[in-house]
């Protein structure tokens, strides 16, 4: 026991050391302001009506409430401190380390094995996307409830009573030794145990608000059952004709129906999700991305993913999509078809290489890209849960390569030792680059030239550093390079002009950002900043050859109808408008109507900009902007 609290303070310390720069860094551009740093929703902290707005709306093409919720509670102890942000995130990540250390350690009875698989997970620089991007809370928090999920499934299992007839318990079911045998009854379950049943199913229910990538879990729960956990024993299996260990679907049944309650949780979890990234345009049909492409690329990115655990090197937040080879997807079917083989010959004798490889296969399915979401073909963040399997694998299969070569032992620990002080030094190094947006950027385009969204996401950081001819080299860098696949996704043209336009205008070069608007528009009829920004530029410009109030009023009224009358500098711009068309009364009437979304909101500087509106509306004088 006291070897146990040794551990989780060594592994406690050592990830908060290495990750404790994150303190210092500051929001990333991409999703951290519609998250966190511009969400007045999440910035007024924890209401009564932001626990309703978390439930009832979608953020960033996502129904997460839970994720909200803990942005929320974020905002009401430290404010919009970025710093304060992030180290939440390394709290959960830390506990999500101890947790899986201790739910490997009770399933197996193993300490150092559970120890080391719990340091790869918690060091491995595959893993600093999800905590260093504060976005990425959702990730952190739902691996948080998918693991204590483990731990009332664990005591559930051990708290019921269960009847093995006709085999021992084997060294592969370590837990299963220490349960209780009745004679009679298959299952006795305790009060107890019903207990940690609901527990189970109520964190996994918080695991899936907080991100849907747990869809998978009750599939995790089966394997769990089959090892460590030992409940589908030797005795219950027949052998096929390729001489492949099969479980007889008899001794499965109980195990799935006791499952159906955590499918039905998936169901629901699974058919609100594709409703809302559906509506939300963010899911790619068919025609812009065929569905053989996806499958090439989930089957290239199955390596990849592999290739980078063993290798972690040229690591980026962005990895831009390609049309791999016949060569290349071949030769990934081929190594994930003799490892998926060779993992299931051996499923009776190393039931944690079937175990272990399953996990990382069948966690990665929401995120592999055959439903594809957005324009990255792969991402770190997402092998966060996945690469606990390969892990698994290599730290017990080392396991019995030591136990039954004690002469190895020292090699393997030298060599573990090594991977751990590598993983730890990589780690600390990919964890600079997240500093802030332009040193992620610079560093992705580094290590993947020609990355359009990239390219996209540094223009906009240079605009908000004032490095305004930079931003424009590459912005224009994007429209050059954008994907193959991309050129039927017109409304992303619209993003790049739209911040063009941002840009020549803040060099007051007005014709130059109208055109550029005009162009975002055209690609992107439904972009409510293009709209805006366009309709300010109209009504408020002070060469009246740039003017045109009905068209400003035009404009600004579609970004407001597409922002449902919710957003304050929307609603300013129609008064503007109003005002520059000569309808005065309008202009007030909506320029009251900012006031308040500002005040409700707490949008202070918002609500004392249009305070002064108002005030010269009333006057019956439009506004004209100082440049």
């Amino acid at each position: 026991m006291r070897r146990g609290w040794i551990i989780d303070l060594a592994l406690f310390l050592i990830t908060a050391a290495v990750f404790w720069p994150l303190g210092r860094y500051d929001f990333i551009n991409l999703d951290d302001p519609a998250y966190v740093a511009e969400n007045p929703h999440i910035q007024q902290g924890l209401t009564a009506a932001g626990v309703a707005w978390a439930f009832r709306s979608v953020m960033v093409a996502n129904w997460h409430p839970v994720t909200c919720l803990s942005l929320m509670l974020d905002c009401q102890l430290f404010g919009n401190s970025a710093g304060a942000h992030h180290l939440v995130n390394l709290l959960f990540h830390i506990a999500n380390t101890l947790l899986l250390f201790h739910v490997w350690r009770r399933m197996t009875g193993e300490l150092w094995p559970s120890a080391l698989v719990a340091a790869l997970f918690a060091w491995h620089p595959l893993h600093v996307e999800s905590v260093a991007w504060i976005s990425e809370r959702k990730d952190v928090l739902s691996t948080f409830f998918g693991l204590l999920t483990l731990i009332a499934y664990t005591r559930y299992v051990t708290s019921a009573k269960w009847q093995v007839t006709g085999t021992a318990a084997t060294a592969h079911a370590p837990l299963l030794s220490r349960v209780t045998r009745l004679p009679g009854a298959a299952l006795a379950k305790s009060g107890r145990a019903s207990l940690f049943y609901w527990l189970a199913l109520i964190f996994f229910a918080l695991g899936l608000m907080s991100k849907p990538m747990l869809v998978t879990w009750p599939f995790v729960l089966l394997l769990l059952d089959f090892w460590p956990l030992g409940r589908v024993t030797s005795d219950k299996w027949r052998v096929t004709r390729l001489r492949i260990p099969v479980p007889q679907l008899s001794s499965l049944r109980h195990l799935l129906l006791e499952k159906l309650p955590f499918f039905a949780l998936v169901i629901a979890s699974s058919v609100i999700t594709f409703l809302v990234q559906g509506h939300s345009g963010t899911m790619s049909p068919a025609s812009y991305l065929p569905i053989s492409e996806r499958a090439g690329n989930a089957l290239v990115s199955y390596v990849r993913y592999l290739g980078k655990m063993v290798w972690p090197d040229h690591l980026a937040f962005f990895y831009p999509y390609y049309a791999w080879a016949a060569w290349q997807v071949a030769g990934s079917v081929a190594l994930l078809a003799l490892i998926t083989l060779a993992a299931v010959w051996q499923a009776q004798r190393r039931p944690y290489l079937i175990v272990g490889w399953l996990w990382f296969l069948g966690t990665l399915v929401p995120v592999i890209g055959l439903v594809q979401v957005g324009m990255q073909a792969m991402g770190d963040r997402y092998s966060y849960i996945p690469l606990i399997g390969p892990f698994l694998m290599i730290i017990w299969g080392g396991k019995e390569l030591v136990g039954r070569r004690p002469g190895v032992k020292f090699i393997c620990g030298t060599v573990m030792a090594a991977a751990l002080a590598a993983c730890l030094g990589a780690t600390s190094l990919q964890l600079r680059y997240w500093r802030n947006s332009e040193t992620l950027c610079r560093h992705a385009l580094e290590v993947t030239p020609h990355n359009v969204m990239v390219h996209f996401l540094l223009g906009k950081a240079l605009i908000d550093e004032g490095k305004i001819n930079e931003s424009i080299t590459q912005l224009n860098e994007s429209l050059e390079v954008t994907p193959w696949f991309a050129l039927k996704m017109t409304p992303w043209f619209g993003e790049i002009h739209c911040e063009l336009a941002m840009a020549c205008a803040s060099q007051g070069k007005i014709q130059e950002a109208i055109d550029h608007y005009h162009e975002a528009i055209r690609y992107n009829p439904d972009l409510p900043e293009a709209l805006n920004n366009l309709a300010w530029l109209l009504a408020t410009c002070p060469d009246p050859k740039f003017r045109n109030g009905a068209e400003a009023v035009t404009l600004a009224t579609e970004a407001c109808k597409l922002t449902g009358y919710r957003k304050t500098i929307m609603v300013g711009t129609l008064a503007a408008a109003y005002a520059e068309a000569g309808r005065f009364d309008d202009a007030i009437a909506t320029a009251q109507k900012a006031c308040a979304l500002a005040s409700g909101s707490d949008e202070q500087d918002l609500l004392k900009k249009n305070q002064e509106l108002l005030e010269l509306y009333h006057t019956h004088k439009p506004y004209r902007e100082i440049r």
